[in-house]
């Protein structure tokens, strides 16, 4: 038996075949993930610097299932010793639970042996730590020099290295995840009101994922100018362009936690009401997709050996299909999508979100504000909350902008609450924008834990809605 812990989580796969193959002698199913994580953080404001790294995570899980339930034990001290210590943790858990007889285990899927890599440009390892910080203060003050009303900002450049190996006894699979992302915050006074605001974009991806759009920063500071004091709209209901970023806010809340399949094993979710049937206007379509090749929640496999595709949530207006994870497929007979994500090796795999958008459609934005005699464009979203049993929803955002006969007046309403029926609010939708766009720098929580890289996004869209 080897004691020494390895630095290489993926040397450790020989050892983890062996390891499965003795817990299968005694139940169905099993496997082990390992990971291994690590993160580094520059931020520097206006009265402060900062330059740290993120907590490091390193361990295994390792999971059983006996036909008709899941075990697990976590271990993070990653020798073999401990690895064999936790696998005979959860067949000693199982066995006291009387669960080693009966059921139909998980398939393990078709024989793999990959690794995987995100490419970088250039490695975000090898750029000097004065170059990060250089980046961070040229954001920083690139928002103060935009408008002199800016009494606070900061610029922050953020990397996250994860890598996983996750064996059963037909795949042998290695990811090697790296998310970057660049991020700048400013607070603006005018004439004693004040306002705040942050933007920015994550990717997969090394230092080359650290660049934001021109234009983005100045863009920021006039917006948080123009909120700053703006009064509130009169509570209604108003014919409104959502932008692609309160689209994705709109596509994650309204079918991300209520098309997590372990909602409707837990009858939580009032979308499994409605598998098959019309959700939404017939132009409407929803995926969620690990695959995409640049966006910051992608991956190569999910915690438990899916490996990453598309789902088609939403087409032509009918919910066709949830996402799920290894034991609500199993439990519901469904399909298994690559959702079975994990906060970290010591956390509970759920169904849970990765890319989550609308896609795109046939119309400008210039169409669909042609003839809206009065309403508003939604835009800068802040945060969201939705209750899959009932299917209401609450999305909040920084802007309003009033439209009136067919023309943005320039007039700003701030903050903008949206509230109601999710199903309302999608047959409401009459035009669907062409360029879809994914933001990236959101996490997102179980509830209030089990927190998991996502991205949101879609195109314009038309609908009706009711604000306050």
């Amino acid at each position: 038996m080897i004691h020494t812990e390895t630095h290489d989580i993926a040397t450790l796969a020989p050892f983890l075949k062996d390891l499965v193959r003795h817990m299968e002698r005694r139940v169905p199913y099993a496997a082990v993930l390992v990971t291994d994580e690590a993160g580094e953080r520059v931020r520097t404001a206006t009265t402060e610097e900062q330059v740290g790294e993120a907590p490091p995570s390193r361990g295994a899980v390792v999971t059983v299932h006996t036909g008709r339930a899941t075990v697990e034990a976590a271990v993070d001290v990653l020798t073999e010793e401990a690895l064999a210590e936790a696998a005979e943790q959860a067949m000693a858990r199982a066995a006291q639970a009387g669960l080693l007889d009966g059921g139909v285990a998980p398939d393990p899927g078709p024989v793999m042996d990959h690794d995987f890599a995100t490419p970088e440009e250039t490695p975000y390892a090898a750029v000097p730590l004065a170059d990060k910080v250089a980046r961070a203060r040229a954001l920083r003050d690139q928002a103060h020099a935009a408008d002199g009303r800016v009494v606070n900002a900061f610029g922050m450049i953020s990397h996250t290295r994860s890598r996983e190996l996750f064996v059963n006894r037909n795949k042998r699979l290695f990811q090697d995840l790296r998310r970057t992302q660049a991020v700048v915050g400013v607070t603006v006074s005018v004439d004693g009101a004040a306002a705040a605001l942050m933007d920015g974009r994550g990717r997969r991806g090394g230092w080359e994922a650290a660049a934001l759009p021109d234009g983005l920063v100045p863009r920021l500071v006039a917006d948080c100018a123009r909120i700053a004091g703006a009064p509130r709209l009169k509570a209604g209901y108003y014919d409104c362009i959502f932008s692609p970023e309160f689209s994705g806010i709109f596509a994650h809340e309204a079918f991300g936690h209520g098309t997590e399949a372990d909602m409707f094993v837990k009858k939580r979710s009032k979308g499994e009401e409605y598998l098959g049937k019309p959700v939404a206007a017939p132009q409407v379509t929803l995926f969620d997709d690990p695959d995409l090749p640049d966006a910051a929640a992608s991956y190569f496999f999910d915690h438990e050996g899916q490996l990453a595709s598309r789902t088609q949530i939403i087409e032509k207006g009918v919910l066709v299909r949830p996402i799920t994870d290894m034991h609500t497929a199993h439990a519901l007979g469904l399909p298994r999508t690559a959702n079975g994500r994990r906060e970290s090796f010591a956390r509970k795999a759920y169904t849970r979100m990765s890319n989550t958008f609308f896609g795109p459609g046939h119309h400008d934005f210039g169409d669909m504000l042609a003839d809206i005699e009065y309403g508003f464009y939604l835009e800068r979203p802040s945060n969201g909350m939705e209750d899959p049993k009932s299917w209401g929803i609450q999305l909040e955002g920084h802007m309003a902008s009033e439209i009136m006969n067919g023309k943005l007046t320039g007039r700003i309403f701030s903050p903008v609450i949206v509230t109601g029926y999710v199903p309302e609010l999608l047959t409401s939708i009459t035009m669907v924008g062409r360029e879809v766009e994914i933001t990236g720098l959101g996490m997102c929580g179980k509830g209030y834990k089990e927190w998991v890289k996502v991205t949101d996004g879609g195109p314009c869209l038309r609908l009706k809605a009711r604000l306050a």
